[in-house]
């Protein structure tokens, strides 16, 4: 990309043919202009362009062959929309100069902030944000997709910028996705969380997409600190609820008996429901006839989501095994990517050989190796043994034929203590000094795709 430094106000024209894009700098002492305030669209942001960055942008849509509805349409599309950015957009945004493109990349995100929160940002907020996305080359992120994370390194960059200035932004969709708002938390919990996002490791977790084994380390670690700092999240305030076909329309799906159907479009779903007994184990499984990729969730009585999966059996066939809570109707809902037709078989199953409840955990004496096997995606195996206050733990899980394990601590009250994940190099460990006497209760489940093996934990003190 050519470089090109230009005098504040200096009216000489910078044409960019199609494809090729240019950065313009303005000289030193040059005031940006206010972008506060406006809609997040090419046509506003022209008007406070200098003569220069007027005239590249203007190039770019000349050298796009864009003129009439289709220069219209381009100028009126919304920055960092669902279709941002078309080829025209990357080379428009790289006509700004670097302190312009700064202004109006804040500008557009406090614009979406504010729609969002229906609150105001500060000016110091502001301020804050621009300092902390100076040194990124927006453009170059601009280009290369137009969404955060396909540069995970800005994307890091700019969510640590967030996390610094404006922590609230960070917290409201985790408290959105459980129907909370920050009016209804205390000062004591926004402090907590406010605080967890400021040690999240950001630019570990936008890699999350590429499977980096560091991305799933910062999952885990915010996962385990909203619930540290929100522990009701682990009750009713996360729960989901049924929002398809009526209750009163299940279909009967008795357990033992394969039901067969079918979808008719790929937002068709069906509703079964069938009878569970309180403390037997039930295998549900949906394979594909011409129905390629199916999915299945699971409900209570009352449309309470309980558990789902897509994809465990060949990849591509959802397998869920659950232990029922209680006695008497259960829902299962069938979906899927496309139309087609599917069987539905759920059976009661003895396969888990470690319970993934408080009351079935296994005791696990100290010094002693236990073997065990993950039987499933989404088997947990908890384990209980007694700690001594004062007292250090090596908790280690060892892989046998599963590789990639997961290792939780908790209390008696069930809050998180500690946690570690491992690799098929590095197995977790966790090192850990009793801080009371009693019962404390070690999970190990498996968190790679396909996850299912062997495995021994290992509980010595120090």
């Amino acid at each position: 990309a050519a470089s090109t430094t230009v005098p504040a106000g200096d009216a000489a024209s910078t044409t960019v043919p199609a494809g090729q894009t240019t950065t313009t700098t303005l000289a030193t002492g040059s005031e940006p202009a206010d972008y506060s305030g406006l809609e997040p669209t090419w046509s506003e942001v022209l008007d406070r362009l200098d003569a220069t960055e007027q005239s590249c942008i203007r190039g770019v849509l000349d050298g796009a062959g864009l003129d009439g509805a289709g220069r219209e349409s381009a100028m009126s599309r919304r920055l960092f929309s669902d279709d941002f950015p078309a080829a025209e957009d990357a080379a428009m945004f790289a006509c700004l100069a670097a302190n312009t493109a700064n202004d109006v990349f804040v500008a557009f995100m406090v614009a979406e902030i504010e729609s969002d929160l229906g609150t105001e940002v500060s000016d110091d907020g502001v301020a804050c944000l621009r300092d902390r996305t100076a040194d990124i080359d927006l453009a170059a992120m601009v280009a290369s997709t137009g969404h955060l994370a396909a540069d995970a390194a800005a994307a890091g960059a700019v969510y640590h910028g967030l996390a610094d200035c404006l922590p609230d932004v960070l917290i409201w969709p985790f408290l959105a996705d459980a129907g909370l708002s920050l009016d209804e938390l205390s000062e004591d919990e926004k402090a907590c969380l406010r605080e967890l996002v400021a040690e999240v490791d950001w630019v570990d977790l936008a890699y999350l997409e590429e499977g980096a084994e560091a991305a799933f380390d910062a999952v885990l670690a915010l996962s385990y600190g909203l619930l540290g700092c929100l522990p009701d999240l682990a009750g009713d305030a996360w729960a989901q609820t049924f929002d398809g076909p009526s209750t009163e329309e299940a279909m009967p799906a008795p357990v033992g008996e394969p039901v067969e159907g079918a979808l008719d479009s790929a937002d068709d779903s069906d509703l079964f429901v069938f009878e569970a007994v309180e403390g037997e184990f039930y295998l549900l499984h949906v394979s594909g006839g011409s129905l390629a990729d199916p999915t299945l969730a699971l409900y209570d009585a009352d449309g309470v989501w309980l558990d789902g999966d897509d994809d465990s059996v060949g990849y591509l066939e959802p397998l869920l095994f659950w232990e029922a809570s209680g006695t008497g109707s259960f829902h299962v809902e069938v979906g899927g990517y496309s139309a087609g037709s599917y069987t539905l078989t759920i059976d009661v199953s003895d396969i888990d050989d470690h319970a993934d409840s408080e009351a079935g955990a296994t005791v696990a004496a100290v010094g002693e190796r236990i073997e065990a096997v993950v039987d499933y995606d989404g088997d947990t195996d908890l384990f209980v043994f007694e700690a001594v206050e004062g007292e250090t733990y090596d908790i280690e899980a060892l892989p046998g034929t599963l590789k990639y394990l997961r290792l939780l601590l908790f209390d008696a009250d069930g809050a998180v203590l500690d946690a570690d994940i491992g690799s098929a190099d590095s197995p977790p460990l966790l090192r850990w000094e009793a801080s009371s006497t009693g019962s404390h209760y070690v999970a190990v489940e498996g968190y790679a795709f396909g996850s299912g093996g062997s495995y021994s934990l290992m509980i010595t003190r120090r």
